[in-house]
């Protein structure tokens, strides 16, 4: 499932935006800066391999949404997407991920020090986008992006922890999720909607929107992440549990009797061969998560449809944040 035509006429407004925003700085931070915005290859030749820019989308069609030109939410959306850049450069770090869009992370480029380097001038450059801009909603903005990068350090805290629990509840999986996932998409469209001229009831209620649409979108990459096609994510469908990472399917199995028991035995050692990967895969088929996890996403789509039926819009406008909504929750990569 590919970005409907009507989002990627948006994409070359929010390009332009973030290749001004990195202009200028230290050459080789501003180099890996366009490195790993997927402006070009690690030695500088033109290339393609950004991420899908669903954040700063989602940021601009809530301003649209809200009454506003595309134009006047470039600040924010240029601000969510950098802040979402530098958590990935610095979560590959953290979580040894040596590739990321099919080309080496950053930090197995020019190592881990300078990647820490690099993601705080990511961060700081998103920053100043709002922290420049004249809008009277910056400032509103610009508090909702700091609320949202704190809870999205702590969700990562959370994530990393759970790693080393043998018991994580699906309430505090949820939990995790909706700080590192959830709070960034949030204050996406919180952001847009504040820097529209949106009262701030309102922005509250695009902020909780789009961070239940997070939550959604959390649980189908979890289970894209075990279950998608390869062919069509890019991602292998073992990396997590090689990580033996708490995903949704995994927190749900591990709470199922006895297939449960089996599969905390597993993920207390290291994985062995392939064939671990498949005896996790089957203990997960054999609890329900699959169909679990998907039962959790469309719950969370409907939740964070109910929260957009509260925002007083047109008609039109609405059913294109839902069509936003179908392409983040109902995507195959």
């Amino acid at each position: 499932m590919s970005l409907p035509a009507e989002f990627q006429a948006r994409l070359p407004l929010i390009e332009a935006a973030l290749r001004n925003a990195v202009a200028e700085g230290p050459e080789p931070l501003v180099q890996m800066a366009r490195y790993v915005l997927g402006w070009e290859d690690a030695a500088g030749r033109p290339s393609s391999g950004g991420g899908k820019r669903l954040r700063p989308l989602l940021c601009i069609e809530a301003a649209v949404a809200a009454g506003a030109d595309p134009s006047q939410a470039l600040s924010g959306a240029t601000a969510v997407e950098l802040v979402h850049n530098f958590s990935l450069v610095h979560d590959d770090i953290q979580d040894r991920d040596a590739l990321r869009h099919g080309r080496p992370t950053a930090w197995r480029i020019v190592g881990e020090p300078q990647a820490i380097n690099l993601g705080n001038f990511l961060y700081t450059r998103g920053l100043r986008q709002l922290a420049e801009s004249r809008l009277p909603g910056a400032p509103l903005a610009l508090a909702m992006l700091f609320e949202a990068v704190e809870r999205m350090v702590a969700g990562q805290w959370a994530d990393i922890a759970f790693e080393d629990s043998d018991d994580v509840s699906e309430q505090e999986y949820l939990a995790m999720v909706a700080g590192k996932t959830g709070a960034l998409l949030g204050a996406a469209a919180g952001i847009g909607a504040a820097l529209a001229g949106a009262s701030r009831e309102t922005v509250d209620l695009f902020r909780r929107w789009g961070e239940r649409l997070g939550l959604a979108f959390q649980v189908q990459d979890d289970y894209l992440g075990t279950w998608g096609d390869v062919a069509a994510t890019g991602k292998s469908t073992s990396g997590d549990i090689a990580r033996r990472k708490k995903t949704l399917p995994v927190v749900f199995a591990l709470a199922a009797k006895p297939a449960g028991d089996a599969l905390r035995e597993l993920y207390r050692g290291a994985p062995q061969s392939d064939d671990d990967t498949a005896s996790v895969l089957r203990l997960l088929e054999e609890t329900g998560a699959r169909e679990h996890t998907r039962d959790v996403a469309r719950r969370l789509s409907a939740e964070a449809d109910a929260l957009l039926a509260q925002i007083s819009l047109a008609p039109n406008a609405r059913e294109r944040l839902r069509a936003f909504a179908r392409f983040v929750t109902e995507r195959d990569r």
